[in-house]
C-alpha cells in the first residue's frame, strides 16, 4: 500500500515525521510522501528515519486560480532548493500576519483572552486553522473540528481570513525548479463539472502540470474513475493520497486512499523510477 499525501506536526498534523513512519510501518505501507502545507521543514527529519518504507519528499502549496483556490502537491522535490525555501518563507510570513489578525478577531468575537503564544504551545510547526478549531473546542465553544469550520472558520464565516497564495504558474514553477513533479491534490474539492475540470487540467498542463491525485479519501469510485480517465487522456502521473492529518481529521486514516490494489502496484512501480 502507498500514501502520497499526509501532514506532520510541521504543519497541521498531529504526528511527527518519525511517528508517521512508525505508523506507516504498522499499516504495512510500502511508500509514503510527507506533504506539509507550505513548508519543507519536516523533510530532513523525515528522510533521516531508517526504514524499509520508500520515502518521498513533498510539499502541498496553496494556489490561487480562477475559478477558485486549490492545492498543488509537489513530489520528489529537493527540499533544500533555495528558490523553493524562499517562496515558502514568504507564505509563512503571510500566515503569521493572518494568524495575528485571527487572534484579534477571536478576542473581539468571543470576548476571551488569547495570544499567539497560547496557540503555538505544543505545536512544532506553523499555526493553522485546525489548531484554532482545537482551541475553540478546548474553550467549549464548539464540540468538533467540523463545527468550528462550519460556524466560524470556513469561507464567509466570522473568523475567516483569506490566505495569500501563489498562482498556478508560480506554484508549478516552484516545484519544477526544485526538481519535483506537480500534482492536483484532491480534485473533487474544486467542485468542477467534468468538462470544466478537463479544461482546467489542460490549462495547467500548459504551465507544466505533471499529475492528478486520482485516488484519495474524499473520492468515490465514480470520482476516481473520471479523474483516472483525465490522467490517462493527458498521460499524467497518477497519484494516491489520504490527506492524513492524525487527530485533526479523525475520519481519515493513514493509507485511506481508496486506491485499488492494481493501481497501488503500478503507482509504486512508477515511484521507483524517480530513485
Amino acid at each position: 500500500m502507498i500514501d502520497l499525501h499526509m501532514h506532520s506536526t510541521y504543519s497541521d498534523g498531529t504526528l511527527t515525521p518519525q511517528e508517521l513512519l512508525n505508523y506507516a510501518e504498522e499499516k504495512k505501507l510500502k511508500a509514503i510522501a510527507l506533504t506539509d502545507h507550505d513548508t519543507v521543514n519536516g523533510i530532513e527529519s523525515f528522510l533521516s528515519v531508517e526504514t524499509d518504507i520508500l520515502k518521498v519528499s513533498g510539499v502541498e502549496i496553496s494556489i490561487d486560480f480562477d475559478p477558485g483556490t486549490f492545492h498543488l502537491v509537489g513530489l520528489f522535490i529537493k527540499h533544500n532548493d533555495e528558490n523553493l525555501k524562499t517562496k515558502l518563507e514568504k507564505l509563512k510570513k503571510y500566515r503569521r500576519e493572518r494568524n495575528s489578525k485571527l487572534v484579534e478577531l477571536i478576542k473581539n468575537h468571543f470576548g476571551i483572552e488569547i495570544s499567539l503564544s497560547d496557540l503555538q504551545k505544543d505545536i512544532d510547526g506553523e499555526i493553522g486553522r485546525p489548531h484554532i478549531a482545537k482551541f475553540l473546542m478546548d474553550k467549549g465553544i464548539v464540540s468538533s473540528t467540523q463545527e468550528a469550520f462550519d460556524k466560524y472558520l470556513g469561507k464567509g464565516k466570522p473568523l475567516y481570513i483569506a490566505k495569500k497564495r501563489y498562482s498556478a504558474i508560480e506554484g508549478i514553477d516552484m516545484i519544477k525548479k526544485a526538481s519535483g513533479i506537480s500534482i492536483i491534490a484532491h480534485p473533487i474539492t474544486l467542485d468542477l463539472e467534468n468538462e470544466q475540470f478537463d479544461k482546467f487540467t489542460k490549462e495547467l498542463i500548459e504551465y507544466g502540470l505533471d499529475g492528478i491525485e486520482v485516488f484519495c479519501s474524499l473520492h468515490t469510485i465514480k470520482d476516481s474513475k473520471f479523474y483516472l480517465e483525465i490522467a490517462k487522456k493527458y498521460n499524467l502521473f497518477i497519484s494516491a493520497g489520504s490527506d492524513f492529518h492524525g487527530l485533526n481529521k479523525t475520519d481519515v486514516d493513514l493509507g485511506q486512499t481508496n486506491c485499488p490494489e492494481e493501481y497501488q502496484k503500478s503507482i509504486y512501480t512508477n515511484l521507483l523510477k524517480y530513485f
